[in-house]
């Protein structure tokens, strides 16, 4: 859960112009010729947006203005695809943007409508109604989200302070480590923040999407954490883990699930002395091969 740099607006008015245009199709004229004053309008409505943050409001269901060019608006979307005229848009929005701002798993390869188009459709191509995420978020998004667009914090103009505020229960059950991720309500974060954070949480399903992907993470340090430990005991496994702990916070940020969880297990008693082990079993012969 990180926040985005909202993308320039300087091609707001020529995608406008490029998408909304009357065509012939099947002998049919269809589209729509957007005037000066219509394209002023949209504009208005863009603008708007900005000031509101990107909350909804009637307004921006565009009902002054005329229905082929909301229906216009809303099938322009289409054209932001591979080899279409609005290509530049997907491209400028996606460029250097690597693993999904709200889950920190998959690679964000799509655009999520903040608002959904389906309700807003004058804000269809608004660059700053876009936000890129992975298909997974995306999906979930879709399935759960309510028309008018209410709940989900915006990338762009939901300033998440430079604080912890996701945490992370540990427990050692058998040979298996159980995790449980959540908000935490003591966090000094902005009025509402903890509430639609937690409620972003349970729709996109991010709790049981991090224990499928903490096992195999862990296993990665396994090597690791078994000569930290042969070497300097239960000291040289906690600061084995506090120096992945930063490393991980510079290439992702704070609250993703991976320095998250690494603090976690840094506090853990029973991980660090030892139990660390029951999960990640490393052979002696093995241990001595890589002790050299």
């Amino acid at each position: 859960m990180r926040n985005l740099p909202a993308p320039s607006r300087a091609s707001d008015r020529l995608d406008l112009v490029r998408a909304i245009r009357r065509y012939r199709y099947a002998g049919q004229q269809l589209g729509h010729d957007i005037t000066e004053a219509e394209l002023e309008r949209v504009i208005a409505l863009y603008d708007k947006y900005e000031q509101d943050r990107g909350a909804p409001c009637t307004e921006f269901k565009g009902d002054d203005l005329p229905f082929s060019l909301r229906e216009e608006l809303f099938a322009a979307y289409d054209k932001t695809q591979e080899g279409r005229i609005l290509h530049s848009v997907r491209e400028r929005l996606l460029k250097d943007i690597d693993l999904c701002p709200v889950c920190g798993i998959g690679r964000a390869v799509e655009l999520d409508h903040h608002l959904p188009r389906s309700v807003f459709k004058p804000l269809a191509i608004h660059t700053r109604n876009l936000v890129p995420m992975c298909h997974d978020c995306n999906l979930a998004k879709l399935a759960g989200f309510s028309d008018e667009g209410a709940g989900f914090l915006h990338p762009y103009y939901d300033v998440l302070p430079d604080i912890d505020f996701v945490q992370v229960s540990v427990n050692l059950n058998a040979a298996d480590l159980v995790v449980s991720f959540s908000i935490d309500a003591a966090a000094a974060l902005p009025l509402g923040y903890y509430d639609r954070l937690t409620v972003q949480m349970h729709d996109l399903k991010l709790n049981d999407r991090y224990q499928q992907e903490v096992n195999t993470y862990i296993s990665s340090h396994a090597a690791a954490l078994h000569l930290s430990y042969r070497a300097s005991g239960q000291d040289g496994v906690r600061e084995a883990l506090r120096l992945q702990t930063q490393f991980e916070i510079r290439a992702f940020h704070r609250n993703h699930w991976r320095p998250v969880l690494l603090r976690a297990l840094t506090d853990h008693e029973g991980f660090t002395d030892g139990g660390f082990a029951d999960i990640l079993p490393i052979s002696e012969d093995m241990l001595e091969d890589l002790g050299g």
